[in-house]
């Protein structure tokens, strides 16, 4: 099963009447996926953290549920389950459509849900 997060707030897609911008997906087993908006300067985790930091920006899950922004960062960052198990990684190399960072953290350029 998997939960995609969306972004709201005073920026290009963050409008509260649409879909918000789409951060990223929880998936069982791996790690965090996330969506680069290179056009908004959403590329690496940092980027992310500094949008999602900020007091006016609300996360919500696709399921309804607003979400905390440090619940947020620990979701995003983490590497090994609740039960201390290793997460896989999503990707292992560079193509067209996804990277990864130096940090470890997978990015898509594509929409995905």
């Amino acid at each position: 099963m998997s939960t995609n997060y969306h972004a709201f707030g005073p920026f290009p897609g963050g409008d509260a009447a649409g879909q918000g911008l789409h951060i990223g997906q929880t998936a069982a087993g791996w790690r965090f996926l996330f969506r680069a908006h290179p056009e908004q300067g959403l590329t690496t985790l940092d980027d992310w953290l500094q949008l999602l930091g900020r007091e006016e920006v609300c996360i919500r899950n696709e399921y309804g549920r607003d979400v905390s922004f440090g619940e947020m960062r620990q979701t995003m960052s983490e590497v090994t389950t609740s039960d201390s198990l290793p997460l896989r990684r999503r990707f292992h190399r560079d193509s067209e459509d996804h990277y990864v960072t130096s940090g470890g953290h997978a990015f898509s350029r594509r929409d995905f849900f």
